[in-house]
């Protein structure tokens, strides 16, 4: 098998302490030797190899993860921003206007539209990304979401539990994504992972309850927007449903990482992530 070399690297970032100085395992002014997909050595400067490319001294380190993106949608929440740095509160709004361009693009437009993103993406480091529907809050457009970011990625989060649509009551939408939307998904394989948004103004406990409850008798995956915008019940229920994952959570102090972990270990699920802890307060 052919190798590509690339040469004078700096610093090179392992991510193992047992190859380098310090926990990301730094090793410095070396070679690396990539056989196909795999990364196969670490070499001194000048190794042999079929193919060079010259890092000119810079540093090399593993590509980024982007665990949560919503990379399949059409239309932009830019009001919404402008709002927000206006002072106003996070709300559903944004939500809703990219939910009804979304609903009115086809399948191709959208497969362009997150193919351009994950280019820019991948120009900016991240080689690793989740893939969630969300836009679409009912099941055509959540079924064709799922099918695009199939096209993208090995794995699809369906995200029907994003925001209540205009014209329903919360805990009829939520009965909807349980009884109608997960089993479908799940039947047509649309997807591997269920989320839900559990905070304030989106799915109460109750809800997130029963959604996440259907996720797992359906066989897929789950995890959960946590506390984003406060605190709340979000990451606890995370981990008594048994999730894989909580994103953006709010955590108000160190004694709820305390709480966190201590629920970890009561309920022997250590293989729950927390990303994107945005706000710790003494």
């Amino acid at each position: 098998m052919s190798a590509l070399v690339i040469d004078n690297i700096s610093e090179l970032v392992t991510n193992d302490p047992e190859l380098g100085e310090g926990p990301l395992g730094l090793v410095r002014a070396v070679a690396l030797v990539i056989e196909g997909e795999r990364v196969a050595a670490i070499e001194p400067a000048g190794a042999a190899g079929d193919e060079h490319l010259d890092a000119g001294g810079r540093c090399v380190v593993p590509g980024f993860v982007d665990s949560h993106t919503h990379l399949v949608f059409a239309g932009d929440r830019a009001e919404e921003f402008a709002a927000r740095m206006a002072g106003a509160p996070y709300g559903t709004g944004g939500i809703r206007v990219t939910t009804e361009a979304t609903r009115a693009a086809g399948a191709d437009e959208l497969e362009g539209l997150a193919r351009a993103r994950r280019e820019e993406a991948l120009h900016a480091g991240i080689t690793q990304l989740e893939i969630k529907s969300g836009y679409g809050l009912d099941i055509e457009t959540e079924r064709r979401l799922c099918e695009v970011a199939a096209r993208l990625t090995d794995e699809v989060t369906f995200l029907g539990a994003h925001a209540v649509p205009p014209g329903i009551a919360a805990d009829e939408y939520a009965a909807q994504v349980a009884d109608e939307m997960i089993p479908a998904v799940a039947a047509e394989r649309l997807a591997d992972f269920v989320d839900v948004f559990a905070d304030v103004g989106f799915f109460d406990p109750d809800a997130t309850e029963r959604i996440g409850v259907a996720a797992v008798a359906a066989g897929l995956g789950l995890r959960v927007h946590g506390n984003q915008l406060g605190p709340g019940p979000g990451v606890g229920l995370a981990v008594e449903l048994g999730a894989d994952f909580v994103a953006l959570s709010f955590v108000r102090s160190a004694a709820d990482i305390d709480e966190l972990r201590l629920r970890l270990d009561e309920l022997g699920s250590p293989a729950l992530t927390v990303a994107k802890i945005e706000k710790i307060e003494a």
